[in-house]
């Protein structure tokens, strides 16, 4: 099979063949830390994992993954979204396998969490190419929504397994099928990769690798994504422990943390959608949706079942919708080098979701819920406060970018 030039194919095309592995790619390198969140009660009660402990191992899944992210992104500009896609799956599945087999203590459950980490940091940067390269301009803004929605899809297994697995057949089985799924995916993995692409870079490849969004403002992004995944993460983390010390039953709370993630699947996709009408990505829709998601959290600090069910929706639909968009944004500006920018603003994503349940986590167990969870509002705000500026200063840059191009 011939490959399609970028003229011949019509920009609603999309390679299902390509894409399709590449959403679960990134579904299962996150389960190792949504899993865990949304086993947390079961896992405690078998090793021993506090609310601190808890923070801990995913912070350190996360910390794997920030470290890792601008040296994957680059690997994969450099290698191809589907060689990044098959390790980062075989990764998951090793990782998976380990902490099923072999995670009696906090220790040895944690030490797997570090080869998950890695593997998240190469599904994303993997995957975001894969929709540069196997989706026509037209259908990008959706299938980056349901890129994104890949987590919150792992958030909503991660709550089934409550009353499906763990208070059934037992937590180990949970994740024994989550390895599973991982290799599964990594065997769907085109071999050709070629053959299902539909866009290539215009410049020559000496040039891919290098941003056009200068380096400060991707480092602005980064942070503002750090606070924002930062805050909403200890959201997903915390739900299931949350309800249960509120009065929920342990099956209806991995139930609210299944339903809060169907409604940020909802609103990716539909943030995609709409992108794709009006082929427009702005940094204020992202603003407001996490200022939006920050009132949702204040409805959970109130600590009633009304405000976490409501609140809890509005948290996870809009404090965790705004992703997609995000790295709509970031890829759009940066059409020859997609990965190398989104590994440098994926960066604060896994900082964010390193860093954000240890703190949350030790703000519970020393003061209260009700302060972790003001101080995971007062952080999504804090994010929207960066978009917004980085967005006069982005707007700025492309005027001049523009400017230059017509000059020469």
């Amino acid at each position: 099979m011939n490959t399609p030039s970028p003229s011949a194919v019509p920009s609603v095309h999309v390679t299902w063949r390509a894409v399709i592995p590449a959403f679960s790619a990134v579904t299962v390198s996150v389960l190792p830390g949504f899993l865990t969140a949304g086993l947390a009660v079961q896992i405690g009660n078998g090793i021993g994992l506090g609310l601190t402990g808890l923070g801990v191992v995913i912070g350190i899944f996360f910390a794997a993954s920030t470290l890792g992210s601008p040296l994957m992104g680059t690997l994969v500009q450099r290698v191809g979204w589907a060689r990044g896609l098959r390790l980062s799956s075989f990764m998951a599945a090793v990782s998976l396998a380990g902490i099923a087999f072999a995670a009696p203590t906090p220790f040895a459950f944690g030490a797997w969490f570090v080869l998950g980490g890695l593997a998240a940091s190469l599904a994303q940067p993997a995957a975001n190419l894969t929709v540069a390269r196997c989706v026509g301009s037209r259908r990008r803004g959706l299938l980056f929504g349901a890129k994104h929605a890949s987590a919150p899809a792992a958030i909503f297994l991660g709550g089934l397994a409550v009353p499906v697995v763990a208070l059934t057949v037992g937590w180990e089985w949970a994740f024994w099928g989550g390895s599973a799924l991982a290799l599964a995916t990594a065997l769907a993995v085109p071999l050709r990769p070629a053959d299902h692409e539909v866009h290539s870079p215009a410049r020559p490849v000496e040039r891919v690798g290098r941003p056009s969004t200068p380096l400060g403002l991707l480092i602005a992004l980064a942070g503002a994504a750090m606070l924002g995944i930062g805050g909403i993460n200890a959201l997903a983390s915390f739900t299931v422990t949350y309800a249960v010390h509120t009065g929920f039953g342990e099956s209806t709370a991995g139930l609210l943390l299944a339903g809060g993630s169907l409604a940020g699947i909802a609103t990716r996709l539909v943030a995609g959608w709409l992108i794709d009408r009006t082929d427009h990505a702005d940094l204020t829709a992202v603003a407001s949706m996490l200022t939006v998601g920050a009132l949702g959290v204040a409805g959970i600090a109130v600590g009633t079942h009304a405000g976490l069910i409501l609140g809890g929706l509005l948290a996870f639909g809009a404090g965790w919708g705004w992703s997609g968009l995000f790295t709509f944004t970031v890829v759009k500006d940066n059409p020859e080098a997609p990965a190398t920018a989104t590994g440098i603003t994926q960066t604060g994503v896994f900082l964010g979701a390193a860093i954000g349940p240890p703190i949350f986590g030790l703000v519970a167990d020393g003061i209260s819920f009700a302060a972790a969870w003001w101080m995971t509002g007062a952080a999504l705000v804090g994010a929207a406060v960066i978009i917004v500026f980085v967005r006069s200063r982005r707007h700025t840059h492309l005027r001049s970018a523009s400017t230059w191009q017509a000059a020469t």
